[in-house]
């Protein structure tokens, strides 16, 4: 039976960060992987609890572009916030966070006693 990830989404000005997760192949970890173009790692915010994973982008100000007249302007770097509860308790000292080609992606490892694992009976000794 699968569990399932909860997400709950902190109320901004219209945008919300998007995300995909899921269980890794050996079911050790969970994995989730933000599109977070334009942003640096020092604007992305990453706090995690043995349940939850927080998410927020803090974006610096940036300087207005001179001589520019915009026409549309639609990439805009809102303050973003997204919390995610997951089912099992996490490996909290284990996380890694990584950022390429503009994709979040933090790996979340299991706590050992929350992993699930095959266990062979082996023989008794005599």
């Amino acid at each position: 039976m699968s569990q399932q990830v909860h997400a709950t989404i902190v109320p901004t000005a219209g945008s919300q960060l998007k995300a995909d997760v899921y269980e890794t192949a050996g079911g050790e970890a969970y994995v989730i992987e933000i599109p977070v173009p334009g942003f640096t790692p020092d604007e992305i915010v990453i706090e995690v609890t043995i349940d939850t994973v927080t998410v927020s982008t803090e974006p610096k100000e940036s300087e207005p572009e001179n001589g520019r007249r915009y026409f549309q302007r639609e990439q805009t770097h809102k303050r973003m916030s997204r919390i995610f509860e997951f089912p099992m308790e996490l490996d909290t000292d284990n996380v890694q966070a990584t950022l390429e080609n503009g994709v979040l992606k933090i790996h979340l490892p299991k706590a050992g006693a929350a992993r699930r694992r095959v266990v062979k009976v082996g023989q008794l000794a005599s």
